[in-house]
């Protein structure tokens, strides 16, 4: 693996500092390679982002698919439990069968 490194730090060399080129011309030639290294990431940086978003929101929604499915869980439970029966009541504050509550308790 060092070996490999050690080819692409050459090769990096070899093309931003070639011996044919006069030395005061490094400073342009290495400006030059360092525009055109970030026109070259101005196309792959918006990529990356993209992959980098598209894993967030699908992790986001295995969540959020979860928790709905737990959410719905817990209130078909809720409600197959049953519930204690009230009496309904009239407008006027007398039970259906026509007592109040009052006289119900007594």
């Amino acid at each position: 693996m060092a070996g490999f490194l050690e080819l692409i730090a050459w090769i990096y060399y070899s093309m931003t500092e070639p011996s044919w080129i006069p030395s005061r011309l490094h400073p342009f030639l290495h400006g030059v390679s360092g525009f055109f290294m970030t026109l070259g990431s101005l196309f792959i940086v918006p990529i990356i982002f993209l992959v980098i978003y598209d894993i967030i929101l699908y992790v986001f929604r295995l969540t959020g698919s979860a928790c709905q499915t737990l959410t719905n869980a817990l209130q078909a439970r809720q409600s197959a439990q049953p519930h204690p029966a009230k009496p309904p009541i009239n407008g006027n504050g007398s039970v259906v069968n026509g007592h109040t509550e009052s006289e119900k308790t007594e």
